[in-house]
């Protein structure tokens, strides 16, 4: 009779069935009416005020109309809004797990913990591009009713640049996220700092922020880099340099969630 305990294989995880699973979760989360609640009031509160913001051509120049709706959706809403809700978002999405006390059902799953992180960032980045597509199709809808020119030809490429600064806006988040509870400050801090003082800078060190990159995908629309009098570049350097940021975000923090245990009075923000 042999005495030796029986060798288990180890478990072998569905990644994709992983993730519809905590996306499950996120999405119940999302859709609690509370929360709910809150969301849809402020998307209503700004699209109020954007209507009212944006003047109509019917009534103003028409070239003037455009300028002011080029400066409200792109130089406020998706330049500040966006990744200050990307902070938001992705910067707590490991810390308020781990404050709930329910981080430790998540990585006691049979899944490395760099996989957990990269199928949190995945949940919540997959949630702020459903819900910023939506708001930015209504802002255009404003636009388009209030007779601004050229929105046709922008608002692909909108949606298109849009998609790729929210992956890489939301990666380097969770990477603050896991690198300091005043997470919100740091990344404030790095907004200033890099993304508005180094984009400015006009040497080859404004590759460094991923706004440079950005401007430079928007600056193909004619009108939108006249607004801005951005200085166009080169658009393959620009993806390759959003992608690689992306990835090199979602690295370091994955690795700092390998590496750091967090307890939940540790995790708790303090903002």
């Amino acid at each position: 009779m042999n005495a030796n305990p029986a060798t288990q294989s180890p478990a072998r995880v569905d990644m994709f069935a992983a993730f519809r699973g905590l996306w499950r979760l996120h999405w119940q989360r999302q859709l609690a009416w509370k929360r709910l609640a809150v969301q849809f009031g402020l998307m209503g509160f700004f699209i109020f005020l954007s209507w009212h913001a944006i003047p109509s051509a019917e009534f103003h120049s028409p070239k003037m109309a455009q300028d002011v709706f080029f400066g409200w959706v792109i130089g406020f809403y998706f330049l500040t809004i966006v990744p200050l809700t990307c902070l938001n978002v992705c910067g707590s999405m490991v810390r308020e797990e781990a404050a709930a006390n329910t981080l430790c059902f998540f990585t006691t799953r049979p899944l490395k913990r760099s996989e957990m992180f990269l199928l949190f960032y995945l949940g919540n980045a997959a949630w702020l591009q459903l819900l910023f597509a939506i708001f930015t199709v209504l802002l255009f809808g404003i636009g388009f009713l209030h007779g601004i020119p050229g929105l046709m030809k922008l608002l692909p490429l909108m949606l298109a640049t849009q998609f790729l600064a929210i992956m890489a806006w939301s990666a380097l988040c969770a990477m603050l996220g896991m690198a300091h509870p005043r997470y919100i400050v740091v990344g404030i801090l790095y907004g200033l700092l890099v993304e508005i003082g180094i984009a400015n800078i006009p040497t080859n060190i404004h590759n460094l922020a991923l706004s440079h990159h950005i401007q430079t995908l928007l600056s193909t629309h004619s009108e939108v880099e006249l607004m801005f009098n951005w200085t166009p570049g080169s658009m393959p350097i620009a993806l390759l340099c959003l992608g690689a940021a992306t990835m090199i975000f979602l690295l370091l923090g994955a690795a700092l969630f390998t590496w750091r245990e967090l307890l939940p009075a540790q995790a708790a923000p303090e903002n």
